[in-house]
């Protein structure tokens, strides 16, 4: 499907851009850490305010970018005891609830991400001088990007028939498994 293979390119897009954030935050604070200890221990007297305001707005950015990125993937967070727990179409149906309370909630903070960005139209950043508005419109584009995400997931799950439960982490699966059969009877 043609909107799937769109929300995927935009996510590789996206995945690229969060590489590149990660990469300049690591950049930046390994600066402000060479200048405050390496050159301090040295006497030499320099500062760069601008590394930590800088640092903060491209992790802000990341997480909630990241966050709509891993949406897609069905591997966000999640206790799956009780899907597992179950039978098989009584999971299937909480996993889809699961999915439209993320929808539901994630469009809440949308709303709030718009009302935090009207206030950044007035305020600046104390030392980067940077409108306010550009560092607190990430949580409504994060937010917009994850309800994306997630009516695709659900767009791969009920019209190209993929599997809800195959988005499960079976790592906490497997090391049930693991126990069971390794470890009955030994104290944790």
């Amino acid at each position: 499907m043609l909107f799937v293979k769109f929300v995927d390119k935009l996510n590789r897009v996206l995945e690229f851009l969060i590489g590149l954030g990660l990469a300049a935050m690591t950049v930046v604070v390994f600066l402000q850490v060479f200048v405050r200890f390496v050159l301090g221990a040295l006497h030499i007297d320099a500062s760069m305010p601008w590394t930590e305001e800088l640092a903060r707005y491209l992790m802000i950015w990341s997480v909630f970018i990241g966050g709509a990125v891993v949406s897609r993937k069905g591997d966000s967070l999640a206790v799956e005891a009780l899907v597992k727990a179950v039978p098989l179409w009584v999971g299937k149906k909480i996993k889809t609830a699961s999915y439209i309370v993320v929808i539901i909630f994630y469009a809440y903070i949308f709303v709030i991400g718009l009302e935090m960005a009207q206030l950044g139209l007035l305020e600046t950043a104390p030392v980067l001088k940077l409108p306010m508005v550009y560092v607190y419109s990430a949580m409504s584009i994060g937010a917009a990007l994850t309800i994306l995400n997630v009516i695709t997931l659900l767009i791969d799950i009920y019209i190209n028939k993929k599997e809800i439960l195959d988005m499960i982490d079976f790592e906490v699966e497997d090391a049930i498994t693991n126990y069971k059969k390794d470890g009955e009877g030994a104290s944790v």
